[in-house]
């Protein structure tokens, strides 16, 4: 049932009041009020419900032109019509009515018919522009809704054929925390301080609107430039606005050169450009290009696959050996996961790996990995082998799957295992995240019997807060967490390995290191350095530095064999013991491919990714200490000028190495 429509009367000669009630109320509900200051109080206890006022000008206590000056100036009551009765079609009457805010005017005496037709006109046409306005415009912002927004774009394009347009959409970072904890009046303040700054900002160049809830877009004539300094200054002033702190805003955009693309496909390339650069310190506008669309096409067509990979067993099991530090004795095996695609063949997991972990099936994966490689070691007791453990990667997203316990403790039941066979190794930077869930995972899992192992132990985070180095505290009975130091720390020498395990043993843990003997001689000793890491976490992120090393570590592996010593000496350094080495050209070939598949890898053509190195030969009569020095001055004289950014260290240029370091 459609609600009826409401008329507020206000007229002092209750004749006539009766007279107009008896005309409207068999189409309307119909209130009364004698004078203009009643009627205020009418509306003012009953603002939103009124559709049209009928007002009489000469009233008592007060007069019509009165009531309508303090109407007009009310926002709450401004929009609605206000039809005046003037006496006798008197001009002067109806022009005064008129500059005070009258909508439309009748005569006296009233006319049954005319009065009817005049107010069903004007509230009709308050409907249908209300209706327009809503369609038009975002209610909190004020800004183009988003329907009104791509037709605007479109008729903007059509317009003018030979102008170059941009699009520029945005996104508040973390805005549903923003809601969550400061609360939803404090977010709809956030909007209106963006669309404020956006309106400023833009102001007749562009056309702006409102895509959702914190997502807004601009249409505007492009630019020569897009500085990071603009679109810093105006974050900042949007927080100040705000009053809120550590609020940020990223800025994606799309460089208009087909105009018949859709407005919908360019706000949506704008954002996937926002996407490329979230999380990411001090980056706040990022460009679309075909770099990152036929990353995200790549991305699609991992993620359409992966369900149908898992059920055809494509992720392919591989158990790599684990040896003691005290004894260089085998103490396990680590899973690694493989995908080995019908069609694309094996596949990198730095490429599938943070994927999953972003779109959640890296759980499904994790699951998956466990009970096969149960099954495999389930297959080795059957067959009398030697029982030995197999470490399995724990990811953050496991961490908070209720279902981590039971789903472990069901696969050992199911392959008649002890806990102690399967070690969860969870990476270090998990503990960043929420260190009591982590806590409180652990010790569970501890008490059930299984040991704990913590991957990337060392490589940068242990100096935060809340991490593994100052939980070790809080967690009670650490006598069996291991810690896993895999690929992130070469054995230097003997000594070191006594200090290290010296370490862990008196903190009352137990250490396993992944190494490799070393029995063979001659030797070269490689010292790689990506050059410009510093410069991809400054302008994509530590996210994206994290991905390129983890990419460096797997070409690495590539390129060496199996039996030759791997590891990451510092953030951006790394080091390869090379086993039966033959002449030294071939040492040097082996240098410079390295550093030509990193070239051609592609990484991140934004800020692209170089290798340097720097090889010095090794008859094992010097210390570890000493082959790594004449490996440093080979890798700075590879650095300051050589081609092939490849040099190896002989004593006859040691002085060469060292004029051109000072030349430099």
């Amino acid at each position: 049932m459609i609600s009826q429509k409401i008329i507020l009367i206000v007229e002092d000669n209750e004749i006539n009041r009766a007279m107009l009630r008896g005309i409207l109320e068999s189409e309307y509900k119909v209130l009364e009020a004698p004078n203009g200051l009643e009627a205020m109080k009418v509306l003012n206890n009953q603002k939103d419900i009124f559709s049209l006022i009928l007002l009489d000008i000469v009233m008592p206590v007060m007069d019509g032109y009165t009531f309508l000056s303090i109407l007009k100036n009310d926002p709450s009551i401004s929009s609605i019509p206000v039809i005046v009765a003037t006496q006798n079609d008197n001009e002067s009457d109806e022009v005064a009515a008129l500059s005070h805010g009258a909508t439309d005017f009748v005569a006296k005496p009233y006319r049954p018919q005319i009065i009817l037709h005049r107010v069903a006109s004007i509230i009709s046409l308050r409907e249908s522009a209300a209706m327009i306005n809503q369609f038009r415009y975002d209610r909190l912002t004020s800004l183009y809704s988003k329907e009104f927004f791509y037709r605007r774009v479109r008729e903007e394009l059509q317009a003018h054929p030979d102008r170059e347009y941009d699009m520029l959409c945005s996104n508040i970072e973390n805005f549903k925390l923003i809601n969550d904890i400061l609360g939803v009046p404090a977010g709809d303040q956030l909007l209106i301080s963006v669309a404020e700054m956006i309106q400023e900002k833009i102001g007749e160049r562009g056309i702006c609107g409102r895509l959702s809830a914190d997502q807004f877009a601009c249409l505007i004539r492009r630019p020569q430039a897009y500085p990071q300094e603009y679109f810093i200054h105006a974050n900042s002033e949007i927080n100040t606005l705000a009053n809120m702190q550590n609020v940020v805003v990223k800025w994606g955009v799309y460089v208009i050169r087909d105009k018949q693309v859709s407005v919908e496909q360019m706000c949506d390339r704008a954002l996937l450009a926002v996407r490329r650069i979230k999380g990411q310190y001090n980056n706040y506008v990022a460009a679309y290009d075909d770099t990152l669309r036929n990353k995200l096409l790549r991305e699609q067509a991992i993620t359409d696959s992966m369900e149908a990979a898992l059920k055809e067993r494509q992720f392919v099991i591989y158990l790599q050996p684990k040896f003691q530090i005290k004894d260089d004795q085998l103490a396990g095996a680590e899973a690694l996961v493989r995908w080995n695609h019908p069609q694309w063949g094996f596949q990198s997991p730095a490429e599938f790996i943070p994927l999953f972990e972003r779109n959640g099936f890296i759980t499904k994966l994790d699951q998956y990995v466990w009970e096969q490689s149960c099954a495999e070691l389930h297959r080795w007791d059957q067959a009398g082998y030697p029982q030995i453990s197999v470490s399995v990667n724990v990811s953050r997203a496991d961490i908070y799957n209720s279902d981590l316990i039971d789903f472990l403790t069901r696969i050992l039941k199911k392959y008649e295992l002890q806990p102690s066979r399967l070690h969860l190794e969870i990476t270090e930077s998990a503990y960043t995240e929420n260190p009591g869930q982590i806590i409180a995972t652990v010790e569970q899992l501890r008490t059930l019997g299984f040991v704990i192992e913590m991957d990337d132990f060392g490589s940068g985070y242990s100096g935060k807060p809340h991490t593994p180095m100052s939980l070790w505290k809080r967690v009670q009975r650490t006598q069996s967490l291991s810690v896993l130091r895999q690929q992130e720390q070469i054995l230097r020498e003997e000594a070191y390995r006594d200090y290290l395990t010296g370490l862990l043993n008196r903190r009352g843990l137990s250490a396993v290191c992944q190494a490799l003997r070393q029995d063979d001689a001659p030797l070269a000793l490689f010292r790689f350095d990506l050059d410009n890491l510093k410069k991809v976490n400054d302008q994509l992120g530590r996210d994206q530095g994290d991905q390129r090393i983890r990419q460096f570590s797997h070409l690495l592996r590539s390129h060496f064999r199996q039996s030759d010593i791997l590891a990451r000496l510092d953030q951006d350094e790394f080091i390869v013991v090379m086993k039966k080495t033959a002449r030294k050209e071939a040492v040097i070939r082996k240098g410079e491919a390295l550093g030509q598949a990193v070239v051609e890898a592609g990484w991140n053509q934004d800020v692209p990714l170089t290798v340097s190195a720097g090889i010095a030969m090794w008859d094992l009569s010097e210390t570890l200490d000493e082959v790594l020095a004449r490996a440093d001055s080979a890798l700075k004289c590879a650095k300051v000028g050589c081609q092939s950014r490849c040099r190896l260290w002989e004593e006859a240029n040691v002085w060469g190495i060292r004029s051109e370091i000072v030349k430099k």
